[in-house]
């Protein structure tokens, strides 16, 4: 086993005029749930040995290479800085010597780290193939891992509806409010499209609800829509390229956007196209995926 203590900063080299910060042990509920008092007592003391952060940086410090064989076992904690919880997502890791050369690197997705609380650490395996590994042995007393130097944490931010209806009632409002809830965190940044809702009218329209959120701090303007929609099967019923007016959804809100596709197939009444679904790109008709 190579084990040695080694860190980096996303952000590079740190001024010593900054602000430091120490970070507390934080799992995922599964891990929090089987995991002992001992074993947590046991990742406390290793945080606690760790060297405290610089306030607003993303940090990763290696704990041991295990050669497992096939593949290098690497422990880690990943610290996060800032005053926002982050997610990570696709992230390279680098295995570097004191020189600062490569010694290994890999692209791991931490999805399944989930949100990073806080002033949190988070400990995680990472297992680097031997392919991707330029050295037979890792050094034990020289050895540290590291982000990409131009890795940036993502932020989430919460958004609220914008232009909802003055006489919508409290029931749809709150449906509307869960579905913010329940779909995906925006990040920081990000403009995000999307499906409320997919049902055919009594007139024989398709009608397609669509949030549309801003995780910017400045307004945005949507002013076309490329929208796809498949039937349950697949394949492809409509695809249209929308042009919106005026359009515009302010800093930190989300908006409804309703599409609307005619068929000319009349129906009794309103119906839920259940297993539809709708994709923000243009596709041939009849095409399956």
């Amino acid at each position: 086993m190579e084990k040695k203590k080694q860190e980096a900063n996303s952000s590079g080299s740190v001024n010593n005029d900054k602000t430091y910060v120490s970070t507390v042990l934080s799992l995922l509920e599964h891990d929090e749930n089987v995991m002992s008092d001992v074993q947590k007592e046991i990742l406390e003391e290793e945080i606690a040995e760790l060297p405290k952060i610089v306030e607003g940086q993303l940090n990763v410090t290696g704990i041991y290479a295990y050669d497992q064989g096939e593949k290098f076992e690497v422990k880690a904690y990943i610290r996060n800085g800032l005053s926002e919880k982050v997610i990570l997502r696709k992230v390279p890791f680098y295995i570097l010597n004191s020189k600062d050369e490569i010694l290994g690197q890999q692209m791991f997705n931490l999805e399944s780290l989930g949100e990073l609380p806080p002033r949190s650490a988070r400990p995680v395996k990472l297992y680097f193939e031997k392919k991707n590994i330029k050295v037979d042995t890792i050094p034990m007393d020289d050895w540290k891992l590291a982000f990409d130097a131009r890795l940036k944490a993502s932020k989430t931010v919460r958004v609220q509806f914008e232009d909802l209806p003055e006489d919508i009632d409290i029931a749809d409002k709150l449906v509307y409010d869960n579905f913010l809830n329940e779909i995906p965190e925006l990040n920081e940044g990000e403009v995000s499209l999307s499906t409320f809702s997919v049902g055919i009218q009594k007139n024989g329209n398709i009608l397609v609800t669509l949030v549309a959120r801003n995780g910017n701090n400045q307004p945005i303007n949507i002013e076309k829509v490329p929208v796809t929609l498949k039937d349950p099967n697949g394949t492809v019923v409509k695809s249209e390229l929308f042009k919106l007016s005026d359009f515009t959804i302010n800093p930190l809100k989300a908006r409804i956007c309703n599409l609307i596709f005619p068929t000319g197939v009349k129906v009794e009444e309103d119906t839920a196209l259940k297993d539809w679904t709708v994709s923000f790109k243009l596709e041939e008709l009849g095409s399956r995926s």
